[in-house]
């Protein structure tokens, strides 16, 4: 379980590595607490919820089979490999000129006029996420299903995940509750940081945990062939 723990930090890394999901988070702080919790709640209600029902899946389907550390290592294998590629397509990916247009313009627009309950629905969809996040959920859910634990330890390593790569929105929404508005100025600054580096942030992320995936499949199959 050790080792699933420390790779999902790595996937949780790269998800939580998102300007959007901070730009967001400084759109609510400064709409008010209600806007924030339901954000906040709804972000991380729809990445368990979706990282949940993915490793149920997962589990079903593996647990019929005799051969579990083969099983393990080909899973990881294809995880690594799956990975390098993700680094790949965002490193030679064109860069986009004004990286807030399209889709996530459309939502900070609508986060700044919005009620709790809306908040929370708009957070609810963000956690369940787009291509990218829906990628990262899928992987760490194939790591958490191939851990080879009981019931309750891949409800842990849920929540783990799930916590992880949420925390750029409810760790500072929890700040502001705790320490005060002050905290909304840096998470303005970690906004600009992250948008200037978000890209070599999030390629690096994948090919650390790209690298690591191959390696421990091949000794996996090695050791069980």
């Amino acid at each position: 379980m050790t080792n699933a723990a420390l790779t999902l930090i790595l996937y949780a890394f790269v998800a939580a590595a998102s300007p959007l999901g901070l730009a967001a988070t400084l759109t609510v702080l400064r709409s008010g607490r209600a806007q924030s919790l339901g954000l906040a709640s709804g972000v991380l209600l729809g990445q368990l919820l979706t990282c949940g029902i993915l490793v149920v899946i997962g589990t079903a389907s593996v647990n019929h089979r005799t051969k579990r550390p083969i099983v393990e290592g080909v899973i990881e294998l294809l995880l690594g490999a799956a990975l390098l590629v993700l680094a790949s397509v965002i490193h030679h990916r064109p860069r986009r000129a004004n990286p807030d247009s399209g889709r996530s313009s459309q939502i900070l627009d609508r986060l700044q006029r919005v009620h709790g309950t809306t908040a929370f629905a708009a957070g609810l969809a963000l956690g369940v996420g787009g291509p990218k996040r829906l990628v990262l959920t899928g992987l760490a859910s194939a790591s958490i299903t191939a851990a080879g634990v009981d019931g309750a330890q891949e409800a842990a390593l849920v929540v783990w995940y799930g916590a992880l790569a949420t925390i750029v929105v409810w760790a500072p929404v929890l700040a502001v509750l705790v320490v005060g508005e002050g905290v909304i100025e840096k998470v303005d600054a970690a906004f600009r940081w992250l948008a200037r580096h978000h890209r070599p942030v999030t390629v690096w992320a994948l090919l650390i945990v790209g690298f690591f995936c191959l390696a421990h499949g091949l000794l996996l199959l090695v050791n069980h062939a």
